[in-house]
């Protein structure tokens, strides 16, 4: 029949106070109590297996001595009655055949002495009781019945004429192996307890010394080195663990101290290396404004250096204007003594007319050049002396820096050449591709040609695959630069000719501001005696910066 389904139960309450904060543990919780004792104490665990396998042994046995004992006991009483009915069985069938009840009665009543005795009678051929005795009373439970025939014992024929039947009880022997097997449990109850006596007091002669040594032991892992290491009086394996946690305590206590100095020591260094960090902080704050000066020196230099060159460049249309306007001026004097002069004629007129016109012109065509040179020059100056963010056309910002450039390659035979298509706009710092390109081409200038007067610097660009993006190359037909010094080239305060007009600074503006302020790269190829290309990656959009006039 099923078993209807009782609650589900609860999960366990784990709790930092005591049950006894709670009131009577439930009968339910106390398995887990005991659970938890069990999992806590190897002495409970031990005493509770070996008990357990000793009861269980002894149930065994006695189960098996009570058993074996009633089987014998049983066995021991049927062989009785069996013999005894085969005894009586001669007298049973003469008192049968002389139909002699009074005998009969006689020879079952000897029966009765037996105190296992029941009952018995004497049958006919036909089945029917001759003679039947039994004891006063309810009949016993475990009853044995033995059985005879009985025989003619006159004449030689052995004709069965009845059955003689004894019945016995066994319980008087089911009670004697009971006695007996009491009598075993007891002996074993009492032989259970003497171990488990004996085996608790060995268990705590061993768990107790470990329940001290693993005090002692959390106090060493808590750092703690001045505790007592308990003293085990046998040279056992409880003794050796002593002696060994002993040692250990020692190396502990050596082991912290050696911990402690070795902490003194790093927070003396941490202080040093703190001050020693200050002092580089303070040095590197003042190596990086030496190098912001250093830049914007390097800058207006390059711009003044671009106003020296642009000052020569614009003497010339001006020069060229101041000596036109002077000649008009004579031929305005000599214009009006004409006209004031009685003789007025037409070819003269036309001949004054002629080279004012002329003298116009040129005077314009002066003063449009150097109006232009001024204008470019406004822009790029601008442009470099400030970081303002403004959309341009990459061919002519570059056009207006290569013009303010071009005066300082005509005191040379080099050439400077400019090859980018218009169209290529760009959202960026025009004054930083203005210090890029300055820097790049005074570069070439200064390191390409030694010794030539015939180099060529071409400035090309063009428009990436995905259109994302410019490629800006400015390149050299000179002498190259060496293996060796290739890899150093955008260092600060590198420079093959320093002390000899190099600053060191120039490719290291180009690098930075690339990186920096354009949001580009910049990559360099060149072999010695095969000139060198710089290629500037950018993007059309350069990333956004505080802007700040200069």
């Amino acid at each position: 029949m099923p078993r209807a389904a009782g609650p589900a139960p609860s999960p366990p309450r784990y709790s930092c106070f005591p049950d006894a904060a709670f009131g009577p543990a439930p009968p339910e919780a106390r398995p887990r109590v005991i659970d938890r004792l069990l999992a806590r104490s190897l002495m409970a665990r031990a005493v509770v297996l070996i008990c357990t396998l000793l009861a269980l042994t002894i149930v065994l046995a006695v189960s098996v001595a009570v058993g074996v004992t009633t089987r014998d006991a049983r066995h021991a009483l049927e062989e009785r009655a069996h013999l005894t009915v085969q005894v009586l069985a001669g007298g049973a069938a003469a008192a049968l055949g002389n139909d002699d009840e009074a005998a009969a009665h006689a020879l079952l009543g000897t029966l009765s002495l037996d105190p296992d005795y029941v009952g018995s009678v004497i049958l006919d051929a036909g089945g029917k009781p001759f003679v039947q005795h039994a004891i006063a009373g309810p009949r016993p439970p475990g009853l044995l019945t033995a059985r005879a025939p009985l025989t003619e014992i006159i004449g030689s024929n052995g004709n069965r004429i009845g059955t003689l039947e004894l019945t016995l009880t066994a319980i008087r022997a089911e009670q004697g192996s009971a006695s007996r097997g009491w009598a075993i449990a007891a002996a074993g109850c009492g032989l259970l307890v003497l171990v488990c006596a004996a085996l608790v007091w060995i268990v705590h002669g061993v768990t107790r010394p470990l329940l001290a040594m693993t005090g002692v032991m959390s106090e060493l892992a808590a750092g703690r080195t001045d505790v007592t290491v308990p003293r085990v009086p046998f040279d056992d394996e409880v003794g050796r663990m002593a002696a060994a946690l002993a040692t250990l305590k020692t190396h502990a206590a050596e082991r912290l101290e050696f911990i402690a100095r070795q902490a003194r020591h790093v927070e003396e260094t941490e202080r040093a290396v703190a001050e020693r960090t200050r002092e580089l902080s303070e040095a590197l704050d003042t190596l990086r404004r030496a190098q912001d000066e250093l830049l914007r020196s390097e800058k207006m230099a390059a711009l003044g250096g671009m106003v020296a060159a642009i000052a020569h460049e614009i003497n010339s249309p001006l020069g060229n204007s101041l000596t036109i306007a002077t000649t008009l001026e004579r031929k305005i004097a000599e214009f009006e003594a004409m006209v004031a002069g009685p003789d007025i004629r037409r070819s003269a007129l036309r001949g004054f007319a002629e080279k004012f016109t002329a003298g116009g012109q040129l005077l314009i065509a002066n003063l449009s050049r150097a109006a232009d040179l001024i204008g470019s020059f406004k822009r790029v100056a601008v442009d470099q002396t400030s970081e303002r963010r403004r959309p341009f056309d990459l061919a002519t910002t570059v056009g207006e820096i290569v013009t303010m450039l071009r005066p300082a390659y005509k005191k040379t035979g080099h050439r400077l050449l400019v090859e980018i298509p218009p169209g290529i706009a760009i959202d960026g710092y025009p004054g930083a591709l203005s210090q890029v390109v300055t820097n790049l081409v005074a570069n070439a200038l200064v390191h390409a040609f030694d010794g030539r007067d015939d180099g060529v610097v071409r400035v090309t660009a063009r428009l990436e695959a995905a259109g994302e993006g410019v490629e800006l190359a400015v390149a050299d037909d000179g002498a190259g630069i060496a293996a060796e010094v290739l890899p150093r080239i955008f260092d600060p305060f590198f420079s093959t000719r320093l002390g000899s007009g190099g600053s060191g600074l120039g490719l290291h503006i180009v690098y930075v501001t690339v990186a920096r302020v354009l949001g580009g790269g910049i990559a360099v190829a060149s072999e010695p005696g095969a000139g060198t290309v710089f290629t500037v990656r950018l993007p059309r959009t350069a990333p956004r910066h505080d802007e700040t006039a200069a």
